[in-house]
């Protein structure tokens, strides 16, 4: 374990636990299973950040309840928000009321359940190497069989991969640079953050609520001369969108804008067909939805609400453009498409991309560090 020395004893870095709610009560056991992981780590130098982002069902109850039970309160700081902030909202005000002292913040979501020693693990990798701005682990599906994500990456389209996704627990050999770390449970720099965000105390941009908010900060590590990894040990469980994927609405809009903001201030090659890309992926969800009847807003609503997703995406997006906010995606390991499956894929059959994109991540777990 790397730590300072402090009058000859040894002290580890502090490191603050940001743990955003939002309704839970309908999965509360497994949030509470979190919140016990948290008690569980075998780290001691941390605290833990709770805010409920304005809760209207009894979940904040019972998680100050459980808190209490466990005579934790002493190193948990608890928030309640008025309204419902999303998950970048939540998490700016668990990250501006961390201990100062903090070298390290945690990202960690209330679906999650991590490993009791991984947190030292994490650490002890940020320590050792002071240009990572951020790391994770392996995190497993909630039933452990199969991996949610070792490390997630963007393609010159803008679309997200999370790496060796529904494979073997086992499968990532050695660390590997990735576009971002997964917010689920992920590890960051304050120094790195810092640089990132200038005079603001602020994690995320307020504007993204929710939606690759983990993609854009990643992007502005690399941008910043820091890098991202992914390590080869198993970090956490997670039942991935457990409470926000059933916001099948609010998640269509807020995935469509800022996807389309991402392209706005950012310089990919392929910027022009990105556009007729995404539009046409959105009609074919769009009809897929319509076909078997599982458009929560009606046939009528969402073609309106996509319309609006673009339309305020391109206005964000030049916005923040204009004010010099733009991100260099090549800065980052990002996955490169060739120009002729690019334009191919875009025209006649998708499936073009997506085996170019499977080449590519089986690439990068065959060879390891790629940087």
């Amino acid at each position: 374990m790397i730590a300072r020395a402090n009058r000859g004893l040894i002290v580890e870095p502090k490191v603050s636990i940001l743990w955003v709610n939002y309704n839970s009560f309908s999965f509360i056991d497994l949030a509470l299973e979190s919140l016990q992981a948290v008690e569980d780590l075998d780290y001691p130098h941390y605290e833990l950040i709770v805010v409920d982002n304005g809760s209207v069902d009894d979940s904040f109850t019972a998680i100050t309840s459980f808190i209490e039970k466990k005579n934790i309160s002493a190193r948990t700081k608890i928030i309640l928000l008025e309204r419902n902030l999303g998950y970048t909202g939540g998490n700016n005000f668990a990250y501006a009321s961390r201990d100062r002292d903090s070298k390290y913040v945690v990202l960690l979501n209330n679906d999650a359940v991590p490993k009791p020693d991984s947190l030292r693990k994490l650490v002890d990798y940020m320590e050792k190497d002071e240009t990572l701005g951020a790391v994770q682990g392996v995190i497993l599906n909630y039933d452990e069989r199969s991996i949610d994500t070792a490390g997630d990456y963007l393609d010159e389209l803008f679309a997200t991969h999370p790496l060796l996704e529904g494979k073997h627990p086992e499968s990532l050999r050695k660390p590997v640079y990735i576009t971002s770390a997964d917010g689920a449970y992920s590890i960051y720099r304050v120094q790195a953050i810092k640089k990132i965000r200038g005079q603001s105390d602020e994690l995320f941009d307020d504007f993204i609520f929710a939606c690759l908010d983990d993609y854009i900060l990643g992007l502005k590590l690399w941008n910043s001369e820091f890098k991202v990894k992914a390590l080869p040990f198993i970090t956490a469980k997670h039942r991935r969108g457990t409470s926000f994927n059933r916001v099948g609405a609010l998640r269509a809009y807020l995935g469509a804008r800022n996807t389309i903001i991402l392209h706005e201030i950012s310089n990919s090659r392929y910027k022009n067909l990105a556009k007729p890309l995404f539009l046409k992926q959105l009609c074919g969800w769009f009809l897929w939805k319509i076909l078997r009847s599982k458009v929560d807003l009606g046939s009528r609503e969402m073609p309106a609400l996509l319309s609006r997703a673009f339309v305020d995406g391109m206005g964000v997006g030049r916005t923040k453009r204009r004010l010099g906010d733009t991100i260099d995606i090549y800065k980052a390991p990002i996955l490169r498409i060739e120009y002729s499956r690019a334009l191919l894929g875009i025209m006649i059959r998708q499936r073009l991309i997506d085996s170019a994109i499977r080449k590519e991540l089986d690439k990068i777990t065959h060879e390891g560090e790629q940087k």
